[in-house]
């Protein structure tokens, strides 16, 4: 018998140039077929009718992270419709210990976050020191780095020497833009443009957050990023559609730890201290990020105030400042040949309540912004291409059965299926475990540790800017 059937969805599929209603089979973790009827015995059976599937989305930027979040990450996003993640900073170590617990099914690729103090001797590190740190993170199942330049950010040379160091590896180097020169804005963006130059890779974490109008308008720093990424194709980006940003909302010494929760609170006219935060928290401008026990919630008001003093600030959250415009100009804009110059959406999110890609996306298709093939080409393939993983991204036979299917009306994911198991059914999560996405250097370790594991391609640049032309 065929492990699962879902019957009567309208498929679309990028790759395969698929927009039709079909039946789709998957048996042992992959596509077997997709047909207009399938009349074969399953074990199990979706009823898919008025509703879209897609190859499983990827969302290629989430904090999957307990340090300072929580654990219920995985649960947020398989709810979300998403089956593939990219978390952006780890720690690795807390999230592979944490996987017995925390697992729903999801595939999960991590950074580890390059940090003073946590990672890293000194925020001017030797060479040697940032060789040791990507050869162990690489080792322990990490696929690459992760700078940290708008919350805590280091001298432009060390930046440069980490992506020099990481293309020499062939390791994913990622960056919040933002050095001691120059703050996480438009600034910081044409800072690391330049850093990464026209031969070596960098992916710029959510362009949307350096389009905030701290230097120019909005409208005008979006079209400049968009001229900046167009100019580089070695660079892959993603933005994100929700408006709002994550940050930490520590306080030392009476001032914030983090650059962008002191950028945020300057923007909205509060205090850079003790005081200021919480009256953001107060008022509503700011979200405090609390453990329900199950998922993760944004609380504001007295609530949010009493959590953040009883934890002496130890806490992340949210600040409501991604502008409309440069959310929307950036999710849809295209290079002269056809293919998005953002190349792929992403939430900055996991255990954020933030996981938006079908909600706010679908919005954009409604609004008549993107196509449905389009909305897949950024909310799957172009993920699945950059990260190295041929069988993901699209439902041909033989490739993974990870597959999202959407409710169009209701803006909700209706159903998350990762490698051919159902995480996710009508809003009822019932996935379990995790496979982690590491390169051959970390193959090992996993094995040895027991957790399930695929290995993904060497990254090079050519499958960076093999991008999809619509």
């Amino acid at each position: 018998m065929t492990d699962l059937i879902i019957r009567g969805a309208r498929v679309v599929d990028p790759l395969n140039k698929l927009n039709a209603f079909r039946d789709v089979a998957v048996e042992d973790g992959k596509i077997k077929s997709v047909a207009e009827e399938i009349c074969e015995p399953s074990c199990e059976e979706i009823s898919a009718a008025g509703k879209v599937l897609i190859p499983g989305i990827i969302d290629m930027h989430t904090h999957m992270r307990t340090v300072l979040g929580h654990k219920h990450a995985q649960r947020m996003i398989a709810k979300a419709g998403v089956c593939t993640t990219l978390d952006m900073a780890g720690p690795l170590e807390d999230i592979l210990s944490t996987v017995s617990e925390t697992g729903a099914g999801v595939n999960i690729a991590v950074l580890e976050a390059a940090r003073e103090g946590f990672t890293l001797s000194s925020s001017r590190p030797s060479v040697s020191e940032q060789e040791d740190f990507l050869d162990k993170t690489l080792e322990q199942g990490g696929i690459g780095i992760k700078l940290l330049g708008g919350h805590f950010p280091m001298d432009l040379d060390i930046s440069e020497s980490f992506i020099d160091i990481a293309n020499q590896k062939k390791a994913w180097v990622a960056w919040h833009v933002g050095s001691t020169k120059h703050g996480s804005n438009i600034e910081g963006l044409r800072e690391a443009v330049a850093a990464a130059g026209m031969d070596r890779f960098l992916h710029v974490a959510h362009v949307n957050s350096y389009c905030r109008g701290q230097v120019l308008n909005e409208r005008d720093e979006a079209l400049e990023a968009i001229e900046l990424l167009k100019a580089h194709p070695n660079i892959f980006s993603e933005s994100y559609l929700s408006p709002l940003n994550g940050t930490r909302f520590v306080i030392r010494d009476n001032v914030s730890v983090s650059k962008v929760t002191t950028t945020c609170l300057l923007k909205l006219g509060y205090s850079n201290d003790y005081e200021g935060v919480k009256k953001a928290i107060l008022d509503g401008a700011a979200g405090v990020l609390a453990d329900t026990g199950v998922i993760g919630v944004l609380l504001s008001g007295r609530e949010g105030v009493q959590y953040w003093e009883a934890r002496n600030t130890e806490c992340v959250g949210s600040f409501s400042v991604n502008p409309a415009v440069s959310r929307f100009l950036l999710a849809t804009a295209k290079r002269a040949d056809g293919s998005f110059v953002v190349d792929s959406f992403s939430t900055d999110g996991g255990c954020y309540p933030r996981n938006v890609i079908v909600e706010n996306g679908l919005l954009l298709v409604k609004f008549g912004a993107l196509s449905l093939t389009e909305y897949a080409v950024k909310a799957s393939l172009n993920g699945a291409r950059a990260l190295g993983l041929p069988n993901k991204g699209h439902l041909s036979v033989g490739a993974d059965a990870d597959i999202s299917i959407l409710d169009i009306e209701a803006e909700k994911a209706f159903a998350t299926v990762v490698n051919g198991r159902v995480s996710m059914l009508n809003g009822n999560l019932v996935g379990s475990g995790t496979t982690f996405i590491c390169d051959e250097r970390g193959a090992g370790t996993l094995k040895r540790r027991g957790l399930s594991y695929v290995v993904k391609a060497p990254l090079s640049l050519d499958q960076i800017e093999n991008r999809y032309i619509s």
